[in-house]
């Protein structure tokens, strides 16, 4: 059973048999990687956590309705956003809080273990090179590299075309490039491989030969 057949299945159990097992699985499956989702926009350990609780307690109470959602998945992500902005909007007593506002944060920590043997120095340019693009462009990289997202999952997370995906990657691609280029063409080299490979996996699942 691959992994959205075993989604799938703890869906159907939690709307049909209210099976709070499954319900905890689930939770537990899902919560560290919304969890960094909704820091990244939040900021703070507390309302991301608050925020990605308020998520499954709404899973919970409308159980009933799972079996109408078709990317469980995608639509948690897009719940953990909604959610994080709404908490957003409360903060700054505004009515909406759009992407394009909010100032996204990535920390190196969350990266893949590929850079895991960089030195500080080196982590601390990735992080410092990332943290430079803009929002949006940051959001994706994030989704893609370290969640592991699909292209076109990321797109319906965010609202936006898969060709803008391509662009905010490319956009991403280019300033790491240059932010980086002043560590060792082999440091660079190797980190802009791994992330183009990355992606290009991510691309490749959009439509597979």
């Amino acid at each position: 059973m691959d992994n959205s057949q075993h989604i799938e299945l703890l869906s159907k159990k939690i709307s049909q048999n209210s099976d709070q097992q499954a319900f905890k699985e689930l939770y537990l499956l899902y919560f560290d990687r919304l969890y960094k989702f909704a820091f990244s926009i939040l900021h703070s350990s507390e309302f991301a956590e608050e925020a990605v609780n308020d998520v499954f307690l709404n899973i919970w109470q409308k159980r009933n309705r799972l079996k109408t959602i078709d990317n469980l998945s995608n639509y948690l992500y897009i719940a953990t956003k909604n959610t994080s902005f709404n908490y957003l909007s409360k903060f700054r007593k505004e009515r909406n809080t759009t992407l394009d506002e909010v100032l996204v944060r990535f920390e190196i920590d969350e990266l893949t273990p590929e850079t895991a043997f960089f030195t500080s120095e080196v982590r601390t340019e990735i992080e410092q090179a990332i943290n430079q693009l803009p929002p949006k462009t940051k959001l994706v990289f994030q989704m893609a590299k370290v969640e592991g997202l699909k292209y076109k999952e990321i797109a319906e997370v965010l609202n936006i075309s898969v060709n803008t995906i391509d662009n905010h990657i490319a956009t991403a691609i280019k300033k790491l490039s240059v932010v980086l280029k002043n560590l060792s063409s082999e440091d660079t080299n190797l980190i802009l491989f791994q992330l183009l490979m990355k992606f290009y996996k991510n691309k490749a699942r959009i439509n597979p030969v």
